[in-house]
């Protein structure tokens, strides 16, 4: 906190490494005195992430060759979906929350099982039954996503306290990137040999009798066999929840909310909807020119994070030789999150005491510069740059982002700067998808002759943005309230 670190200096010498090491192993060892209560949501949540994040790497695919549509309707579907799951997070998270965090956590994996039920059964019902299947599948694994992750961070902040709980939000982050990483590996390792089977029995040639010819005998794609597959650790989620969801651990969340003071029922609460819009204009986060700049001149560089689920994953299916292409979602899934997992602590320690909104401008040029690579063509080495640059830029910016939103934030208006705060990475997921599938369906089709490099060109110019007008800006908004030394802390 600024606090103590204005309060005193840090000592010097061997004496304080060996302090600071004590510090750093001690913050470990107090999470192992937390409830089982804290792990266990750490153990849902990470599971979770492995059936979100497993669909959703393979969807463009998915859509386009099972469920059989046009690749920009696929992108319009994609953008829908992960637009809808930020939007029900805002919106419908507290409704989990007010549940408990078993109830609530149990009601959105339920609504994630059944939606992905109905969104495997999509291929081969008609096109009509398979576009509702699919609609309605997104729909119910949205609303349910939207719980999961409002849920979870609740019980975080119920079962941690001032001392451990920077600690319990860090570790919950990296589970969810570690949940990531384990379905990278397990996804070629089904969808590779499902579609083996497949190509063995369209050449009449004899394929063993194992698990991935049980898929591909019922007609079961290699891409929708990790489907069922995240399906199927879905249910499992939901059965190890029900066995755990004991009377101790749900009357210990009780009491917790008990200990909280509820919030004032204000009068602006009964004003008319009209009055808080224009106090909201007037008196909220809009009414900061420099704010609303900086929030939204980051929208283009948080394209890129859309792409890495629209348009990576097929890029890589399709412009790349057999032996990178089988092995997509290692490439995809572990660069990123590894680098997230072990750097994000790393750097954070690194520039703590750096200017927030300097960073913000060399973390997007560090995102978006490497993606010029990929305008070369489709080449192992550039990619894998890319996807290493790509995630260092992400490591130096994005967690900050939020943690400055809130320390921009005037006194009752957090709620106010943190909503606003996220509507660029709202637009930038709801609105990719928009361009995504028709630039596939263009650049690199699944047949044809490709141009990949024009692709990523086009996605470099619109990246570079960010940095470039975050650069222009700089001292105007340093200026403002944006330059407090507080705020860069």
């Amino acid at each position: 906190m600024p606090s103590s670190e204005t309060a005193t200096a840090p000592q010097r010498g061997p004496m304080g490494l060996v302090a600071r090491v004590r510090d750093f192993l001690n913050a470990f060892r107090d999470l192992l005195h937390l409830p089982r209560a804290f792990w266990l949501i750490n153990l849902f949540f990470m599971i979770d992430s492995m059936a979100y994040f497993g669909i959703l790497t393979l969807m463009q695919e998915y859509l386009h060759l099972d469920v059989k549509l046009a690749d920009w309707v696929a992108g319009f579907f994609i953008s829908f979906f992960t637009g809808a799951v930020t939007v029900f997070m805002i919106g419908f998270g507290g409704v989990g929350e007010k549940l408990g965090w078993c109830r609530g956590l149990a009601l959105a994996i339920t609504l994630c099982l059944v939606g992905r039920i109905g969104y495997c059964l999509a291929p081969g019902v008609g096109f009509a039954a398979a576009m509702a299947l699919v609609l309605a599948g997104l729909v119910l694994i949205a609303l349910g996503e939207g719980m999961v992750q409002p849920v979870c961070y609740a019980g975080i902040k119920q079962f941690t306290d001032e001392k451990t709980r920077a600690m319990g939000y860090g570790l919950i982050y990296a589970i969810m990137n570690f949940g990531i990483f384990l379905i990278g590996f397990v996804s070629p390792l089904i969808r590779v040999p499902v579609e083996k089977v497949h190509e063995a029995t369209a050449l009449a040639q004899p394929a063993p009798a194992t698990i991935w010819r049980f898929f591909a005998d019922r007609g079961v794609s290699g891409l929708n066999a990790v489907n069922w597959t995240c399906t199927a650790i879905t249910l499992v989620a939901l059965l190890l929840l029900l066995a755990f969801m004991t009377m101790g651990v749900q009357q210990r969340g009780r009491r917790s909310r008990q200990s909280q003071p509820s919030p004032p029922s204000g009068h602006a609460r009964k004003a008319p909807w009209y009055a808080r819009v224009g106090r909201y204009l007037s008196e909220g986060p809009f009414s900061n020119a420099r704010f609303v700049f900086f929030i939204f001149m980051l929208l283009p560089v948080q394209t890129l994070f859309a792409h890495q689920w629209l348009t990576m994953p097929a890029y890589v299916l399709r412009a790349y030789s057999e032996g990178v292409a089988n092995h997509m979602e290692w490439i995809v899934n572990w660069i990123n999150p590894g680098i997230i997992f072990f750097g994000v602590p790393l750097i954070t320690a690194l520039t703590r005491r750096a200017n927030v909104y300097t960073l913000m401008i060399v973390g997007s040029a560090v995102s978006a510069l490497p993606t010029f690579l990929l305008a070369f063509g489709p080449h192992t080495p550039l990619l894998i740059v890319y996807l290493f640059l790509f995630s260092i830029g992400e490591a130096l910016w994005s967690p900050r982002f939020l943690q400055y939103a809130a320390e921009l934030a005037p006194e009752g208006k957090l709620g106010q700067y943190m909503g606003l705060a996220n509507v660029p990475w709202i637009m930038a997921k709801s609105t990719t998808g928009l361009y995504s599938g028709y630039f596939l369906g263009r650049y690199c089709p699944t047949d044809g002759p490709q141009d990949t490099q024009t692709m990523w060109l086009i996605y470099s110019l619109i990246a570079i943005a960010s940095p470039i007008g975050l650069l222009l800006g700089r001292r105007w908004v340093m200026r403002g309230s944006l330059g407090a030394p507080q705020a860069a802390v």
